[in-house]
């Protein structure tokens, strides 16, 4: 049997996936969640007392593409360590004899899912004339979002807000070098809520965070994309997002108890109902919609199988 494949980081990099693709690749996947067909537990996690590291393992079976397992661990105080926040693998199986295919790191490739998750709900929450793009956080997350977001909306501006100074000044001089948009660094979370149509919020977890962001200082018409699963949101103002949606409702119901904020969400639905059109999307130009989202195992395997393909696929003449 031939052995699987292993992809590194930087493989997965050189794979060069645009995000806007990945994002068209995910449509049917969704779909077919909504029929039934894909397979998909909610993760589960192992969280140690009196330590801030944790462990998923995110499963799921996409017919016609694969099967598979996402790892993933970690722990905000490695970058006190010296060591990235964040550390995964991908294992990859056929979807019909579950021989194994690939295992992939999927640092990098976590982040470009993520990305296109909130751009796959981003199109349909999101106003299309959306032009000022917030930061709350500005690391890894923030850059394939950045990615994402520029592709496919007519951003001018981007306002940053950070704990850490360097990381605020590496991420302009990213925002300028590479999109040259306007760059405004906050000194305060509540001006980049006041002054963005999008904003993405990405603070890490730990043991001592309180929701900060009040929903109350966005401005009418707002779209956020909650990839740090709402924990820096003030879970007593939650309730004044006019809607509120997630990638999966069954997992996300299965991990509500992660912080306040998820606890008091209701949400009205999920990307397979959006993308099925069971969901309708934005209602009213006025409206500001929340995106809570665990991230889902699909999502990770689509992108695995698509930046396989791309990395074996023989090269062009």
């Amino acid at each position: 049997m031939t052995a699987p494949v292993y992809l590194t980081d930087d493989d997965v990099r050189g794979a060069a996936l645009p995000i806007g693709e990945l994002a068209d690749a995910l449509v049917p996947a969704f779909r077919k969640r909504s029929e039934g067909v894909v397979m998909m537990p909610a993760k589960t996690g192992m969280h140690p007392s009196g330590s801030d590291a944790y462990f998923h393992s995110m499963p799921a079976l996409v017919p016609g593409v694969a099967a598979g397992v996402k790892w993933v661990a970690g722990s905000p105080s490695n970058s006190s360590r010296g060591l990235a926040h964040i550390h995964a693998h991908l294992i990859l199986s056929n979807a019909e004899t579950g021989v194994p295919i690939a295992v992939v790191e999927a640092g990098y490739l976590t982040g470009l899912r993520t990305a296109a998750l909130s751009l796959l709900a981003a199109r349909s929450l999101a106003r299309p004339e959306a032009k000022r793009l917030g930061f709350i956080g500005c690391g890894f997350q923030a850059q394939t979002h950045l990615q994402a977001f520029a592709e496919e909306f007519p951003i001018r501006q981007v306002a940053l807000y950070g704990p850490r100074r360097q990381s605020v000044t590496a991420f302009e001089e990213h925002v300028a070098d590479c999109y040259g948009l306007e760059t405004v660094a906050c000194s305060h979370p509540e001006e980049v809520l006041a002054s963005s149509d999008i904003v993405v919020t990405t603070v890490p977890a730990h043991r001592d965070l309180v929701g900060f962001l009040d929903v109350r200082a966005l401005p009418e018409g707002a779209f956020v994309s909650m990839v740090d699963l709402g924990r820096s949101w003030d879970a007593a103002t939650v309730g004044d997002f006019d809607r509120c949606l997630t990638d999966d409702l069954d997992q996300s119901a299965a991990l509500a108890h992660n912080n306040a904020a998820f606890s008091a969400m209701s949400f009205s639905g999920d990307l397979s109902g959006l993308l099925a059109g069971d969901v309708e999307g934005r209602q009213r130009t006025s409206e500001r919609i929340a995106f809570l989202f665990p991230g889902v195992a699909l999502a990770d395997i689509v992108a695995g199988h698509m930046i396989l393909e791309r990395v074996q696929a023989p090269p062009r003449r």
